[in-house]
């Protein structure tokens, strides 16, 4: 069995929750998925010119999941209010949009309707994680306003008791 390593990149501007995702597979290096997670974040810190930029990530190990034919994907995500993205090279999903996507929504059809339900999953995590952090550890890495929204998706996304 293969054991993939993804990792969502993400960051909230305006309305909209941009993200990339990036994918290692562990089997063939047979790594630590935390050591891989950090040469991922060194090499999303550099800027084109090599030199590295003070980027500040939430990375956070969000979930993992079976997928066909004998994969477990294990997934994080890493938040930053400093990422930047390359044109054509995130995609999106509206605040909006990412409210209504639950673990109760129709299975995905797409690749692309799967990472949205993932990344409103992690979205989930940060916000409860913000919420619980009582250090404040979470809460000094997002700027006054993203602090804000994460408070509003914790009430939207938090879940009920039935």
């Amino acid at each position: 069995m293969q054991t993939i390593l993804e990792i969502f990149y993400v960051r909230i501007f305006g309305d909209m929750v941009r993200y990339q995702r990036k994918q290692a597979n562990l089997s063939q290096r047979g790594s630590n998925p935390d050591r891989v997670i950090r040469s991922f974040l060194r090499q999303k810190r550099q800027d084109e010119a090599g030199k590295v930029e003070e980027r500040e990530f939430i990375v956070h190990s969000t979930s993992w999941r079976y997928a066909r034919p004998g994969k477990v994907i294990l997934t994080y995500v890493a938040y930053s209010d400093d990422l930047e993205f390359k044109k054509g090279k995130s995609h999106g999903v509206s605040l909006k949009r990412l409210r209504t996507i639950t673990k109760t929504s129709r299975p995905p059809r797409s690749k692309r309707a799967l990472e949205k339900q993932v990344v409103s999953h992690a979205m989930r995590h940060i916000a409860f994680l913000i919420q619980t952090d009582s250090e404040s550890d979470f809460k000094s890495a997002l700027q006054p306003e993203t602090k804000k929204v994460f408070e509003k998706l914790w009430v939207s996304l938090a879940g009920k008791v039935f």
